[in-house]
């Protein structure tokens, strides 16, 4: 359904503005995590193949990009739960 068309039929205009800005808003946000999440994700691998030079720093870096990669991965989860609900939230206003 159109923007001109849910207003049609008398959704308020503004609920409608704010979850559609919402909605742009989370998408840029789980686009950037997703980013984010292949970069650690080709760090990691890219630390891996690497040859050994100081295992304990080896060790300290892929643990710290574990746990970003993780959160990263956690922040996705939260966002795209986010977005479904903002879309079902406009979904039931064009009803």
């Amino acid at each position: 359904m159109t923007y001109s068309q849910r207003l049609s039929d008398g959704a308020n205009s503004s609920d409608i503005i704010y979850l559609e800005h919402q909605i742009g808003t989370t998408k840029e946000e789980l686009r950037i995590a997703l980013e984010k999440q292949e970069t650690y994700k080709r760090e990691l691998s890219e630390l891996k193949s690497t040859p050994i030079g100081n295992a304990s720093e080896d060790s300290s870096e892929e643990q710290i990009l574990m746990e970003k990669a993780s959160q990263t991965q956690d922040l996705i989860e939260t966002l795209s739960a986010q977005l479904g609900q903002l879309q079902e939230a406009l979904a039931k206003l064009g009803d």
